[in-house]
């Protein structure tokens, strides 16, 4: 009987400590219409830059696609080092060319990736003529960990 007692303590902390472990994957992306994908022009590329309602997405073929954010001069970000970056909610985060987010939207504020590393911060507002204000400033690798300065 204490042995019976004990294994099914144990099953029950292994069945909460893995459920603990899963965590359930964000969707982040979007899929347009497919009516409206054939009217787009790929031009021999993989991914198409559109515009739809005064926003800026990268679309795939299969009509995935991801919302970008506008860079300091008002155009679509592009690709540095593979990554691009959203806005969701209000944070910023990466994504790659397949339209599948690498670093989740967690920063107030990004730069883009530059010989691997790119600044980040947390906390910083950004004002209207789009000058940051706060925050603290950090430094990550295309994996997300920080790195010492």
């Amino acid at each position: 009987m204490k042995k019976n007692s004990i294994f099914l303590l144990f099953l029950f902390f292994l069945g909460c400590s893995s459920t603990n472990l899963i965590q359930e994957k964000k969707e982040y992306v979007t899929y347009l219409d497919e009516k409206y994908i054939q009217s787009l022009n790929f031009k021999n590329k993989d991914l198409a830059l559109i515009n739809i309602n005064n926003k800026w997405y990268y679309v795939k073929k299969n009509g995935k696609a991801m919302n970008v954010i506008v860079d300091e001069h008002g155009k679509p970000d592009s690709f540095n080092e593979g990554l691009a970056r959203t806005r969701i909610n209000g944070k910023i985060g990466y994504f790659n060319r397949d339209l599948d987010i690498v670093l989740p939207p967690f920063y107030d504020y990004a730069f883009p990736f530059h010989n691997g590393i790119a600044e980040v911060c947390i906390g910083c507002k950004q004002e209207e003529h789009k000058v940051l204000d706060g925050g603290e400033w950090k430094r990550i690798d295309r994996s997300g960990i920080l790195i010492e300065k």
